[in-house]
């Protein structure tokens, strides 16, 4: 007996070690196709034991002698269990979930699954703004997301960017979206001193997970706060199982897309004495003319010369490149590591990176230390606990302001100063710089930009701190409460320094400006979330919540002129303090709202948000207003009729009507103020400085929007359209005043606009590749149209006085002016129609006329191939606008043909010479104002084309194979090589297409190149 039960003793300890012993399991992922699934979950059931598949759907797992089964999932196919049984090898093939069950997006405070979502929302993920080298993830956006037009405003890196979702809804009040990052509300406004810098740039775009952008009734719930749409951007979090660690490292370099093409020194003399010749109170003869312009200059002994050796200074005018000295090849540099893990009760993500990227512009560049850390808990069974920071330091570094002012800048002068003037004298120091005189080029453009660049400094430093604390107590199975404070904080520093030895602080003996702003922005609120479904057909999801948002910001700015020597610049060696001022202002925001989803068998979904709203910039009466929407779907594909269709895989029919408020003007447009004005008696004064208006409230936006979703053919092709009809009534303007009330205007709420338009998004596997040694290619396709019209302007009026591009029933931002008629043939005098449309040489102000395009495209989009091929991967975006007209400040001076500065080379070819001549360019004059680039005398010739298409981006990889990673006991390794700004087809012939406005000494982008690896391990 004894020795049985030693037997059975020693089977079960046997069996018992043998079950505790883990063995490995490899297999492979794939999906219908046979196509490798990367990235997909490899799951032991009942654990948070797992891994994910690797770029050719390889796996490998330990699992315990336990363990009895997998779980493999992946984005977009249906969960799989598989049996381990006493395999080694497990491969699997999982469908295509048709219905797109498992794909979500991030709808008001909370998630859904897109097919029980009824609203327009785009979604941009991770992998299509992966390792560009964009500093700002707005700028990544580009071209990606129908409906949202995308404009950078400069090139310099970590710079503003115009966003605009479905068009301008406003006039005079801000048309910029809400950003919401991981649930907390930004503060967005640029608080630079001297740039014009880019609020989100804090943020590492290879952080992101995903970017929702909300377009319709679905912004709603977001109230005064969501007429221009919302951004919903959600950062990558951790994943429970052994922690991962992520390096991702780039470097590069930025060249200039382009150099103007202007003239060389023996062309500029033709021109300039060519001018000469058509101004009639001038020397008419030749030998003088030569004498004149050779004496411009500053040839020795000009006003002597014979004819001959007139012509021999002529043919030794040497040529000077100021482009080549104002632009450089900057250097890129990149570094990120990461790391994400976590066990079935806490999972954390880690992140770090260091940027370091120089403007094409000398002694400009962008730094950003930046630091993440995201962590979740479960405490109990009940309560969910999580946290999220963000930590960045981001600085400038730029000797010119970039806010306009465009003589200081090396992107405007360096095209136009006159190319005889040299930049260093024989010494190697600057040129036109004596100790007496600082301005002394030869020129308009009388400075030497390059010394100027050189000598003068300037930063803007913005240290930022985001971050969030959040819990989710669950009361029953379909009921959770939610708990969010955030927080935004942002120190913004500002210094520019003007040396005493450049003209403009030459007299002054220096001149320092400097400027701290701090921002505190706190975002809280409560939610009660509900979803539970009744029986088997009916689910019901939604939320009541409640918010409230403070905002508070102060400013110290001072300045001061007259230091010793250029070598003391700070404002404590200031002889004259010039100012200092103190500022302080903020803003509240509270509503409550809610949201109810109702679906019916997947098939008939409703849905219902709302918004009672309040905000603090407004007249007490008008402070508060309702807002809502509503949202319908059919997802036809769960008919009978379509559920066994072999062509139709997604079909879903929506529908939508909301109301949001636009609430983006001063914190006290609509109170009376006082301010300080100046002395009186010896004291200091106050004045009354603005008018209340007791009726004030915000822009009101209705959006009506249709919408239709497919997918054919296993979904080899899928896309969605969208119409929409965007009106916004109680247009916040400025009325004008009579000058006897003491005030020039009033903001009031008087006038309407509309903005409609299709946005078409389609996708398309050409070739799916069903192993990795197979070819694959993916195409996606993005178009956005958008019509925009003045409906109604205040008092009846027809046109905006203050902006003439404003005027009821045409197009905002319209071209109104003078029409441009052609050159004279007979003289090569440029001519204009008149009011009565006769040809004159001389038109006024009256003789304006609506002249049909905008400088807003009517289309503009993207396309993106991506091809594969067992590890090497090609991805080619295009980029596009058309239908816009645009002006160019930098053009439209070497365009006039007056002023002595350069002019550009097609000027020159095609100007008019000889009698008879047909040409679009008129003679050249060196007075008058037959040719200004500005006033009455432009009109609608500084007005051009600006289509284009342009090679965005363009990015090539390999990754090594399963086989190479498992020798060097890594996880994955990714080599790339990226380009963006290649290429670009169109007529315009300025530094950079992509601008907006004037574009008057704004520092162009560049064409980037870099190489990168990506190591996980």
């Amino acid at each position: 007996m004894r020795k049985i039960l030693m037997l059975l003793l020693g089977v079960l300890l046997l069996s018992g070690q043998l079950l505790s012993q883990n063995r490995t399991i490899t297999g492979k992922v794939t999906d219908a196709s046979g196509a490798p699934i990367p990235n997909a979950s490899v799951q032991i059931k009942g654990t948070t034991v797992g891994t994910t598949t690797k770029n050719d759907g390889s796996f490998i797992i330990s699992v315990p002698g336990t363990a009895r089964t997998l779980v493999i999932s992946s984005v977009g196919q249906v969960p799989q269990e598989v049996s381990i049984d006493n395999k080694s090898i497990i491969n699997v093939s999982l469908k295509t979930d048709d219905k797109n069950l498992s794909e979500v997006v991030v709808v008001g405070y909370q998630i859904r699954k897109k097919r029980d979502e009824a609203g327009a929302i785009s979604t941009v993920k991770a992998s299509q703004i992966a390792n560009l080298p964009n500093v700002s993830l707005d700028k990544a956006l580009q071209g990606k997301a129908a409906g949202v037009l995308v404009q950078a405003n400069n090139g310099i890196p970590g710079g503003a960017v115009n966003v605009r979702i479905r068009g301008a809804g406003s006039i005079q009040a801000g048309n910029d979206p809400l950003y919401i990052v991981d649930g907390v509300q930004l503060n967005t406004r640029n608080d630079a001193s001297f740039t014009q810098s880019n609020p989100l740039s804090f943020l590492n775009p290879d952080d992101i997970e995903s970017i929702d952008i909300l377009k319709d009734a679905s912004a709603s719930i977001y109230g005064s706060n969501a007429a221009n749409g919302v951004v919903i951007i959600t950062t990558k979090k951790g994943k429970s199982g052994k922690t991962k660690f992520t390096a991702n490292v780039y470097f590069g370099q930025a060249s200039p897309l382009q150099k103007l093409d202007v003239l060389n020194a023996q062309e500029f003399y033709q021109v300039r004495a060519e001018g000469y010749g058509s101004f009639n109170n001038l020397p008419a003869s030749a030998l003088a003319i030569k004498r004149a312009v050779l004496g411009e200059l500053r040839v020795p002994g000009a006003a002597s010369l014979t004819d001959k050796g007139a012509d021999s200074a002529i043919a030794g005018l040497q040529t000077y490149d100021w482009q080549d000295a104002a632009f450089r090849t900057a250097s890129i540099r990149n570094y990120e590591l990461s790391a994400s893990g976590g066990n079935e009760k806490s999972t954390f993500r880690l992140s770090t990176s260091y940027t370091d990227q120089q403007t094409i512009v000398t002694k400009a560049d962008f730094k950003r230390y930046a630091l993440k850390a995201d962590i979740t808990n479960k405490a109990t069974d009940r309560l969910n606990i999580g946290a999220s920071l963000s930590v960045s330091s981001v600085t400038q570094n730029l000797p010119f302001a970039t806010d306009g002012s465009f003589l200081g800048s090396p992107a405007f002068s360096a095209s136009g100063i006159i190319p005889t003037n040299p930049i260093y004298n024989a010494d190697g120091t600057y040129y036109g710089v004596p100790g007496g005189s600082p301005a002394n080029l030869a020129g308009t453009l009388n400075q030497n930009i390059i010394a100027v660049n050189d000598w003068n400094s300037g930063y803007n430093r913005t240290n930022q701190l985001i971050g969030n604390i959040n819990a989710d107590y669950r009361i029953t199975n379909w009921l959770t409460f939610r708990a969010f404070a955030g927080l935004d904080y942002r120190l913004v520093q500002g210094r520019l320094v003007r040396d005493a030895r450049t003209p403009d602080a030459f007299v002054r003996k220096g001149l320092t400006q400097s400027q701290s702003t701090w921002n505190t922005n706190i975002n809280t609120y409560g939610t009660l979330n509900f979803n539970h479904t009744f029986g088997e057909d009916i689910n019901l999801d939604g939320l009541v919540g409640f918010e409230y948002r403070r905002e508070n910001q102060e400013s110290l700015s001072a300045a001061g002129d007259g230091f010793p020597t250029y070598q003391f610049t700070y404002l404590n060696n200031a002889a004259n303090p010039l100012s200092v001022g103190e500022f302080y202002t903020g803003f509240r925001r509270n509503g409550v709202f809610s949201s109810v989803n109702l679906s019916y068998k997947g098939r008939y979904v409703i849905g219902l948000v709302g918004r009672y709203d309040g905000s603090s910039r407004f007249a007490e009466d008008f402070r508060y207003g309702k807002f809502g929407g509503v949202k319908l779907a059919w997802n036809m594909d769960q008919e009978k009729f379509l559920s066994n269709s072999n062509v139709v895989n997604q079909l879903r029919l929506r529908a939508s009507y909301g109301t949001t408020g636009n609430d983006q003007i001063g914190n006290f447009d609509g109170l009376g103020l006082y301010g300080g004005a100046g002395v009186y008696n010896g004291s200091g004064a106050i004045g009354f400085t603005q008018l209340a208006n007791p009726k004030l409230k915000w822009e009101s936006t209705k959006l009506l929007n249709f919408g239709i979703d497919f997918g054919l053919f296993n979904n080899r092709i899928t896309g969605s359209v969208e119409w929409y009809d965007k009106r916004t009534n109680d247009l916040l303007l400025t009325q004008p005043l009579q000058s006897t009330t003491g005030f020039t205007g009033i903001t009031t709420n008087i006038g309407r606009n509309q903005n409609k338009g299709v946005e078409v998004t389609l996708g398309a596997d050409i070739f799916k590749a069903r192993t990795e040694n197979q070819l694959g290619w993916n195409v996606n396709f993005v178009m956005g149209f958008n019509e925009a019209k003045v409906l109604e302007l205040y008092g009846g009026l027809k046109i905006l006085p203050s902006n003439n591009s404003i005027q009821v029933g045409q197009p905002v931002g319209v071209l109104f002016t003078q029409q441009f008629a052609g050159v004279n043939a007979a003289t090569g005098r440029p001519m204009w129609y008149d009011t009565l449309g006769n040809l004159a040489y001389q038109v006024q102000a009256r003789d304006r006329v609506v002249l049909g395009p905008t400088s807003l495209p009517k289309f503009q989009g993207g396309l993106r191939n991506t091809f594969t091929y067992k590890g090497f991967s090609l991805d080619i975006f295009f980029q596009y606008e058309y239908g816009r007209y645009a002006t160019d400040g930098q053009v439209n001076f070497l365009y006039e043909n007056i002023a002595r500065i350069n002019a550009l080379q097609y000027v020159y070819d095609n100007r008019w010479t000889t009698p008879g001549q047909v040409t679009s360019i008129p003679r050249f004059n060196i007075n008058g104002t037959e040719n200004k680039s500005s006033g009455a005398q432009s009109g609608n010739r500084m007005w051009f084309k600006a289509d284009y298409i342009r090679l965005k981006n363009l990015t090539f990889s390999y990754d090594l194979s399963s086989s190479l990673t498992n020798k060097l006991k890594i996880n994955s390794a990714r080599f790339y090589v990226q380009g963006t700004n290649l290429y670009t087809i169109s007529d315009w012939f300025s530094y950079d297409i992509e601008f907006v406005g004037t574009a008057t000494g704004i520092v162009p982008q560049s064409k980037n190149i870099t190489v990168g690896v990506q190591l996980g391990f």
